[in-house]
């Protein structure tokens, strides 16, 4: 399975942790689950899920354009998809290590 890169990850982390209340109570009172115990994949999907819910085609387009396009200055090496080893190397990059 291929993934999107560390930076699709990385927005939809900063999205959430900006709207912290907001996705947080609507994870608690949708599903009764605490969305930090969900492991990374499905926390990135329902934080997509959150943020999509309700947009309209274009919106929801737009926004995944914004999430997929490249940070300035990313060295893609010329490819159109990403292993899951790289792609959990640049995330963890991204984030020093952690």
């Amino acid at each position: 399975m291929v993934r999107p890169p560390y930076w699709v990850g990385q927005r939809l982390l900063t999205l959430a942790v900006k709207r912290w209340p907001e996705f947080h109570g609507t994870m608690l009172l949708r599903t009764g689950r605490e969305p930090l115990d969900l492991p990374l994949p499905s926390l990135l999907d329902v934080i997509y899920a959150w943020w999509v819910d309700g947009g309209t085609e274009k919106d929801v387009a737009k926004f995944r354009q914004a999430l997929e396009t490249p940070p300035a200055g990313a060295d893609l090496g010329g490819r159109d998809e990403w292993s899951d080893e790289e792609t959990v190397e640049s995330f963890a990059r991204a984030f020093g290590g952690i």
